[in-house]
């Protein structure tokens, strides 16, 4: 019952927050009103599994219905893997020397506060080794929303590529978003069981791709309040995260938090250049595919302004799975590292 209230406490802020002139005002409202609710209620909450495979699924198919098979699987090369490989090394690399030099974390916070975004991934590293403490879970809430700010910013910078939403829906593209829902569902659980990350997302993407082919004459799109309405629940999964932290340790957080988002936005900007000037590709594009937010939140971003949601999912689908490989690749260093 309290995360029912939660989630429509946060989406009566989300309404309020689409009505103002910022980019992805209904996630941030959303954030807003839960974090108030929560503290005036002084309350926990843990939302339901089956939230963030809600989201997964609406986003999955949203993207998948937009683009051609062919071009999903064209959307990604062996120069941009290697990018995206030497991207992800360097912002882990200068975020946990400064997180460990600077801030004086332990070498075990430091990594975990290092990686490249991914709060799953970082649940799974340290699930055997200590509890993340609110620092990390703090810094890394902070990292995505200043994220998610950016990529504002970014398309507010370049062309409007609109993205391919509908207000309206037959009873026919009802029955067919529904059928693929199922689809993905029953897959997703499958391709989760072997540890793939973001599975819902991934196999949603896919199938509904496949069945754009195939049907490419029922013309399929998602409503654009189902989309802001994924990105309102997002905006509750954050503000739910951030309600227990005390404002002295928001504010001793907030400057890590802070100075790691800048620095890891500095480097993929290096690299969205480099490897822009290398291959060709928006920079734009590049950018909002590599910095370290999360699959969801991103993908609904790429999704929202129209700057190439498959790829973008593309790119951080594979860094989650880079990611979720390492407790496997590194057990030994990370049970080492935990002791220090």
């Amino acid at each position: 019952m309290v995360a029912l209230k939660t989630i429509l406490f946060g989406l009566a802020g989300a309404l309020l927050g689409s009505l103002l002139p910022i980019p992805l005002g209904e996630l941030f409202a959303a954030a807003f009103a839960t974090i108030v609710y929560l503290r005036y209620t002084h309350q926990n909450v843990r939302l339901p599994d089956a939230v963030i495979t809600v989201i997964q699924i609406i986003l999955g198919v949203s993207i998948g219905i937009t683009v051609h098979f062919s071009d999903l699987v064209g959307s990604f090369s062996l120069p941009l893997f290697t990018g995206l490989v030497l991207c992800m090394l360097s912002q882990t690399t200068v975020n946990f020397l400064w997180l460990y030099k600077r801030e004086r974390w332990t070498p075990f916070e430091s990594l975990l506060g290092a990686i490249p975004g991914a709060m799953a991934a970082i649940l799974v590293i340290s699930e055997e080794q200590e509890k993340p403490s609110p620092k990390i879970i703090f810094s890394h809430s902070i990292r995505l929303l200043l994220l998610v700010v950016l990529a504002g910013v970014i398309a507010s910078t370049g062309e409007d590529g609109g993205s391919q939403l509908s207000q309206t829906l037959s009873v026919s593209q009802t029955m067919h978003l529904l059928m693929l829902a199922v689809i993905s569902y029953a897959l997703g659980k499958l391709v989760g069981k072997v540890g793939v990350p973001a599975p819902y997302l991934l196999t949603s993407l896919i199938v509904a791709a496949i069945y754009n082919v195939q049907f490419a004459s029922l013309a399929l799109a998602v409503p654009e309040v189902l989309i802001m309405f994924a990105t309102a629940i997002l905006g509750v999964l954050i503000g739910s995260r951030l309600a227990s932290t005390t404002l002295r340790e928001a504010l001793s957080y907030s400057k890590a938090g802070l100075i790691v988002t800048v620095l890891g936005v500095t480097v993929t900007l290096l690299y969205a250049f480099v490897f822009s000037y290398l291959t060709g590709a928006d920079w734009e594009v590049l950018l909002l595919a590599w910095v370290p937010g999360s699959v969801e939140a991103m993908t609904a971003v790429a999704l929202l302004l129209g700057l190439e949601p498959a790829f973008v999912a593309i790119n951080h689908v594979m860094r989650l799975m880079m990611l979720y490989m390492m407790p496997v690749a590194l057990k030994n260093p990370l049970q080492r590292l935990s002791k220090m």
